[in-house]
């Protein structure tokens, strides 16, 4: 369905609810992740980052959404669109590289018996740095 303006219903209903939903569980997990003291051990931390990334990924979609109220300016859509470009994508691989880090640790501890926990620093160092400079390219 499309409303008057040419925009899609699924972007004006569906999408922002969607997105608030997983605002509200990952906020809801970083409270309880705080809370129960769940970030002593290496795998709970990774934990933690990949649900930090996905709150921030989830909260990046959720500003995009200013872009549907704007399209009478080019000019303010143009820079919208250029900085949420940047931001949903830096986001993405930030989540990406932090699924493959935990999913390596834990192949790691699980498969080959050998904990690296001196890697935690390599994790959280591509894993930030990585996107950034994939995201400017």
């Amino acid at each position: 369905m499309v409303d008057s303006s040419g925009t899609s219903i699924f972007n004006h209903v569906v999408f922002p609810v969607v997105n608030g939903v997983s605002i509200l569980v990952c906020l809801v997990a970083v409270i309880l992740i705080l809370r129960l003291k769940l970030y002593k051990k290496l795998v709970y931390r990774l934990s933690f980052y990949q649900v930090l990334s996905t709150l921030a990924f989830a909260s990046v979609m959720q500003m995009m959404l200013i872009n549907l109220y704007f399209h009478d300016s080019p000019s303010i859509v143009q820079g919208l669109c250029t900085a949420f470009g940047f931001l949903a994508l830096y986001t993405e691989w930030i989540k990406l590289l932090f699924t493959m880090w935990v999913t390596f640790h834990l192949f790691c501890f699980a498969v080959l018996h050998k904990n690296l926990k001196k890697l935690e620093v390599l994790y959280v160092v591509t894993s930030l740095l990585l996107p950034a400079f994939i995201a400017t390219v």
